[in-house]
């Protein structure tokens, strides 16, 4: 029997080839793009008198100014996300709309740095202009290929149907307290929507540039009387976060939170979009937080009297946030939702979102500051704590239907 022939010696992996050099079209694209921006902003610096005499216009409107720049802003940041998209660089969707962005803005530091000459107003000013005018035009892009509010998990019609034919028994709040207390939250929350615009902007910049795409998320929750709404919220998750796993309740730790969302939700920022709920009455600014319609027609079958917590418009700040956790069950949170409806008033609701404010600047209530050498309070013991904030009364047994009888 002959010998079995020697092995075959393994062949080394071939080495890899070179990075490939970038194609000549694309820096002759980018040559001709820097062209034809920097012609742009020499044709507008030399004839703006003219331009602003064909519209009845004055040289010394600065509006006429920025809104020139604006508009060139916005229309050459679109011409860059097209030439980036028509060369081979494998960028994605995401990638181009960011290196459109990003080209944008990088032109209006250089533009403000010229207009910096006039002082340090212009230049602030020319570079606020020339990153708003790229934002535009890239939220115009963004709008077109993903949209810019992403409804996510939308539930079925026969389930928030369901949902809301389980509320039929329910009586609703409508006292003069309460409708005092809607016209006093509307006025203070188109304060707090003027007031919080210039971080609402920063913000919108920041959530987008991490990973381009809408810049809010709606959950369909469920409001006064068991009707559905959408909650808006500044994204703080990557796209299509549920896309494969159906609605999931909120986890300590979560892989599809970005990093800059881990921030967003511990701070409760992104729940700024809210005062939109706010002003169009689907919420209050102090009540019961509101719950997802798919979580609400399943904890309606399994926890008595839930329905009861939406007699009250759902709020941006409530009891449960104050003085529970933030990852109480559904059935803990019922306990402190019942305690407030039945003690409501425009004094308790001040109290509560005054805290609420402190518990997202600090990252914790003014009552619940404890040295950290006790142990965190439990559930039981945090729920007597807001009872007797209440009440001034202290609870030592029983559960929450005895303290609210």
């Amino acid at each position: 029997m002959p010998p079995p022939p020697p092995p075959r010696a393994a062949r080394a992996p071939a080495p890899a080839p070179p990075p490939a050099a970038p194609p000549r079209r694309f820096r002759f694209v980018l040559l001709a793009y820097a062209g034809l921006t920097t012609l742009a902003f020499a044709l507008v610096w030399r004839y703006t008198q003219h331009l602003a005499a064909l519209y009845g216009g004055n040289i010394d409107n600065v509006g006429l100014q920025f809104g020139l720049y604006f508009g060139i802003y916005a229309v050459a940041t679109p011409l860059a996300h097209a030439a980036v998209r028509r060369l081979p660089l494998h960028l994605g969707r995401e990638g181009a709309l960011r290196l459109a962005f990003v080209g944008g803005a990088t032109l209006a530091v250089i533009v403000a740095l010229y207009q910096s000459r006039f002082g340090w107003t212009s230049l602030v000013n020319y570079f606020t202009v020339g990153v708003l005018g790229a934002f535009a035009a890239v939220l115009y892009l963004t709008h077109r290929q993903f949209g810019l509010v992403e409804v996510v998990a939308r539930p079925a019609p026969e389930v928030v149907a369901a949902v809301e034919a389980a509320h039929a028994a329910v009586r609703l709040a409508d006292t003069p307290g309460d409708r005092v207390k809607r016209v006093l939250e509307l006025a203070l929350a188109v304060v707090i929507m003027g007031v919080s615009l210039p971080i609402s902007l920063a913000l919108a910049v920041a959530v987008w540039l991490q990973d381009p795409g809408p810049l809010l998320v709606a959950k369909v929750a469920v409001k006064q009387g068991g009707r559905s709404f959408n909650q808006l919220k500044l994204r703080s998750m990557v796209k299509d976060a549920e896309g494969g796993t159906g609605p999931v309740p909120a986890a300590p730790t979560d892989a599809r939170v970005t990093r800059l969302g881990n921030l967003l939700r511990r701070t409760h920022i992104d729940e700024l979009p809210q005062l939109i709920n706010i002003a169009v009455g689907d919420m209050s600014l102090v009540g019961p937080r509101p719950e997802r319609t798919v979580f609400v027609a399943r904890h309606l079958r399994e926890i008595p009297r839930y329905a009861e917590r939406h007699a009250v418009r759902p709020g941006l700040a409530g009891l449960a946030q104050v003085y529970g956790d933030y990852y109480s069950t559904p059935r803990e949170k019922l306990r402190y939702d019942l305690l407030y409806i039945r003690n409501r008033g425009l004094g308790l609701d001040a109290r509560l979102f005054a805290e609420a404010v402190v518990l997202a600047l600090f990252g914790v209530a003014p009552r619940r500051r404890v040295s950290g050498a006790h142990p965190a309070p439990g559930d039981e013991q945090r729920f007597r704590r807001a009872y007797r904030a209440l009440r001034g009364e202290d609870v030592r047994g029983g559960d929450a239907g005895e303290g609210m009888r």
